[in-house]
């Protein structure tokens, strides 16, 4: 992770799926009219799916998470993780909920004692491994509770092994006529 922290030029850019957007905001409990800010806009896979009220923050946009102070009902995101700590302590100040996808490398005990420390538990976690992606991602809801939940919820979901952008195998399939995708998770299209 030290590598990832400290590199000069960070590849935060990691595009999310549709499929996992939509698993995001069910499992996350978002309901229409909760007041929801996507902090990490990028193309809009997350945000283009929610309902107003809702915004966003977008660097490349001119629109800095870190200058953002109103209060929401939701944070809903995949953060930047070359920044997920100073993410992480600027989401506590905006709400009482957040919904992350994060890399299991990234979530470390020290980042959930430093959460616990501000009043946020996990009280949902699903865990999977996102086709193409170098490590398994979790899908957790975090929210702000006066003590420690004494039962969590824990989910996985296999997703298989197809490019859950085009549907075709992306790995491990063998074949003289199988097509495979080399989708890399920072690119914007398939490519086979």
């Amino acid at each position: 992770m030290s590598s990832i922290k400290n590199r000069k030029i960070s590849n935060d850019k990691i595009y999310t799926p549709p499929k996992i957007v939509d698993i995001m905001i069910d499992f996350c409990g978002y309901k229409e009219g909760d007041n929801v800010l996507e902090p990490a806009k990028g193309l809009g896979a997350i945000y283009d799916k929610l309902k107003s009220p809702k915004d966003y923050c977008e660097i490349e946009e001119g629109k800095d998470y870190f200058d953002y102070h109103k209060k929401v009902d939701l944070v809903l995101t995949n953060p930047p993780y070359s920044i997920i700590d100073n993410f992480l302590k600027h989401t506590y100040t905006l709400c009482n909920k957040f919904c992350f996808l994060i890399g299991c490398y990234s979530l470390t005990p020290k980042r959930i004692d430093i959460m616990n420390k501000n009043g946020f538990y996990i009280t949902k976690i699903l865990l999977t491994q996102i086709p193409s992606w170098f490590q398994r991602s979790y899908i957790i809801v975090c929210e702000k509770l006066e003590k420690e939940p004494s039962n969590i919820i824990f989910k996985s979901i296999h997703l298989g092994n197809k490019c859950l952008f085009c549907n075709l195998p992306c790995g491990g399939m063998k074949g003289k006529n199988i097509k495979h995708c080399k989708r890399k998770s920072n690119e914007t299209e398939c490519r086979y």
